[in-house]
């Protein structure tokens, strides 16, 4: 039994609705043993040279033995110079000194600002094993935690393109034990108090970049034209990023001298050297002597693709962009993969340089008209949107939409826990290109776009709690939903941005969501929406132990649901006024309504709405003086929750057994019931661990006593 309980299970087949003890309960894989993050991106497979600056690494690495926190190394220079190409190189290497994991973000793909800061933090707090349940949304408190998770811990953190001395300092680790490294155009001097040490990366010098484009073109061919390589070398540069690129362009070409390629270069030079910066112009006329060798159609790929908004992108998102089959999609990909021009990982998503997507967005500006570049955006987000609600449907199949329906399909979407777990594991991967399609939505004033892309990752927050997303979202999907005049989607984005608040323990920004909501509601006519808005307000309510008051509109959503004849929503709303009757210590009344919400729940395909109805009934007969038909239902429960994937539910039905248990006088199994709840409780960092802990207690001294 405490194996089954402790356990981490990675699915969770529960359905988007189910709300209990206040606090909504959908929750994804909480693992018992977190996996050791290792997010770095791979090495350069051509790196070369920089053995002095690997060494530096080594020795800032190893550090002052009285160091107070992390070793902080700012690697700083020009765009193309090879900073996060050494950074990568050192920490790929140095892998074993790191045992806790290697984190990495690219702060040039995320805003300054402190909510997305925060979902960064987020992202690296998940990746150590804590609970989504348990990450703050707020900036300082996310940091707070961050320091304390990493107080003990040897771990890596690679932030590229910082922009800021205070955004590195708010992803510091705490830990002596662990390493920064920041790879920036700006020298940050602001991190000298943090005790950083700084490298300015120069380019390679003609011996290094002959070294690069013999790894590429081979021995043979380098030694038989060598001048005209270190020409090649000098017109690059010396930058890694367009020595990559000119030898990936001759290795294409076998039978092309080097000499051509320096002669089409050195023209491409003097024609940019007007318009560029002196150390831009190597690399940028790299990349318009790659791009004009392009065929029309793969430099069209290049660039309608470089329009992206997000970090990353897999074959799918390409080929909506392109407007074209996947598997031609997939060979375009390769392309460009061949020309240097787009790197791809092990996991098979595509990304750029920096520098390379800048140059790939201005030649669509310079090459496709305004219309063209929106059409290419809008395809992109309403690819994410597609996506979003098909995982959106497994996980939720019975949930209630407004945006684009659920697709037809055969046989019970959704019905097994692995195929919920893995539709939420794919959002949640998607989580940053989804935000950044949300953004680019809004940019464009894709107002309709931007409520349904929020409103399909309904699930994936509900479960994994990315909360400053979460808040994000909702935020821009009710500003998009009231430009466009929609005061359904209105009503639903307050609601949903009340319901992070709600499992925030914010209860009175929540009530103040759902007034909005059930405002929206009823301007739109719609009273299901005004039932939603009711059950946010009434939960709030009784949050902040306004009994009454949530007692009152509990029963109003009731009553709609209950005219409207939808079975499910009103044994759920039958189940949250129960819960507040209880509350209120009206014990007999909060029988009466779960157990008639349990009969409700019995008819729908759904086991676990029953299931966790039937736990709070078991609590209700338990504080009626019942315990023995609340511990037959306790155990009933148990026997559908046990594999819910919820830890949550798992340590709700624990608790009401165990206290069943004690009231039966079975001392032994109210301690092994509480003390799992209390755990569980406490790993989530929910309320209710005060509720166990006090229980527990009282069983400890009933123990004590009788020994």
């Amino acid at each position: 039994m405490s194996n089954a309980v402790a356990g981490g299970v990675t699915g969770a087949s529960v359905q988007a609705g189910a709300i209990h003890g206040g606090v909504h309960v959908h929750h994804g894989h909480p693992p018992a043993t977190p996996a050791i993050p290792r997010q770095l991106r791979p090495a350069p497979p051509y790196f070369t040279d920089r053995r002095a600056e690997l060494a530096e690494l080594d020795r800032i690495a190893g550090g002052e033995p009285e160091r107070s926190g992390p070793a902080l190394a700012v690697i700083h220079g020009p765009g193309g110079v090879g900073k996060s190409a050494l950074a990568l190189r050192w920490l790929h290497g140095a892998a074993d000194q790191y045992p806790d994991g290697q984190l990495y973000v690219d702060l040039g793909l995320e805003s300054t600002s402190g909510p997305l800061l925060s979902s960064v933090l987020g992202r690296f707090l998940r990746a150590l094993g804590m609970a989504g349940e348990r990450v703050p949304a707020d900036l300082g408190e996310a940091a707070a935690l961050f320091r304390s998770v990493t107080a003990d811990r040897r771990i890596a953190v690679l932030v590229d393109n910082a922009a800021s001395a205070a955004q590195v300092r708010t992803l510091l680790p705490a830990s002596p034990l662990s390493l920064v490294v920041v790879a920036t155009r700006w020298r940050l001097g602001g991190l000298v108090m943090d005790g950083a040490k700084f490298m300015e990366l120069v380019p390679l010098g003609v011996r290094a970049g002959t070294e690069m484009l013999t790894r590429t073109l081979g021995d043979s061919r380098v030694s038989g034209e060598l001048d005209d390589v270190e020409r090649l070398v000098e017109l690059c540069g010396g930058l890694p990023i367009a020595l990559s690129i000119a030898g990936a362009r001759l290795a294409t070409r076998p039978r092309w001298p080097v000499a051509r390629v320096v002669r089409d270069l050195a023209d491409e030079q003097r024609r940019l050297s007007a318009l560029s910066v002196e150390e831009e112009i190597s690399v940028h006329g790299v990349f318009d002597l790659s791009y004009e060798g392009l065929s029309d159609v793969v430099s069209r790929a290049y660039r309608w693709l470089g329009l992206h908004p997000g970090p990353d992108f897999r074959v799918g998102a390409a080929a909506a962009a392109l407007e074209t089959p996947d598997e031609d999609a997939s060979e375009l990909l390769e392309t460009l993969v061949d020309a240097s021009l787009l790197h791809v990982t092990e996991t098979e998503r595509y990304y750029f340089h920096d520098l390379i997507r800048l140059h790939a967005r201005q030649r669509a500006e310079d090459k496709d008209p305004p219309e063209t570049r929106t059409g290419v955006v809008q395809r992109i987000v309403e690819h994410y949107l597609s996506s979003a609600v098909l995982a959106e449907c497994v996980v939720s199949p019975l949930g209630w939409r407004l945006g684009p329906p659920c697709p037809r399909r055969e046989g019970p979407a959704g019905a097994d826990g692995t195929g919920v777990a893995a539709a939420l594991n794919g959002l949640e991967s998607e989580l940053p290109n989804l935000m950044a399609a949300l953004r680019a939505a809004v940019d464009h004033h894709f107002d309709k776009l931007v409520w349904q892309l929020s409103e399909a990752m309904w699930s994936l927050f509900l479960y994994r709690k990315h909360f400053p997303d979460w808040i994000l979202a909702y935020q821009l999907g009710s500003k998009a939903a009231g430009r466009s005049g929609n005061h359904a989607a209105r009503s639903r984005m307050h609601h949903h941005l009340g319901f992070a608040y709600h499992n925030l323990g914010r209860a009175e920004d929540a009530v103040r969501q759902g007034d909005a909501a059930l405002a929206a509601a009823q301007t739109a006519g719609q009273s299901r929406m005004e039932s939603e808005a009711l059950n946010l307000i009434g939960m709030a309510n009784r949050a902040c132990g306004r009994y009454d008051e949530a007692i009152d509109v509990l029963r109003r959503a009731v009553t709609l649901d209950s005219r409207a004849g939808l079975l499910r929503n009103e044994s759920l709303g039958r189940r949250r006024l129960g819960q507040a009757l209880g509350a209120a210590g009206r014990i007999d009344e909060a029988v009466d309504e779960l157990s008639l919400a349990r009969q409700q729940a019995a008819a729908l395909p759904d086991a676990h709405v029953e299931a966790n109805t039937t736990v709070w009934l078991a609590d209700a007969l338990t504080r009626a003086g019942r315990a023995a038909e609340a511990l037959d239902l306790a155990t009933e429960a148990w026997a559908t929750l046990r594999e819910s994937g919820s830890n949550q539910y798992r340590a709700h039905v624990l608790m009401i057994w165990g206290e069943a248990a004690e009231r039966l006088d079975d001392l032994t199994t109210a301690r092994d019931r509480l003390t799992q709840a209390r755990n569980l409780f406490r790993d989530l960092g929910l309320p209710h661990v005060a509720r166990a802990q006090g229980l527990l207690d009282r069983v400890e001294a009933r123990l004590s006593g009788s020994s």
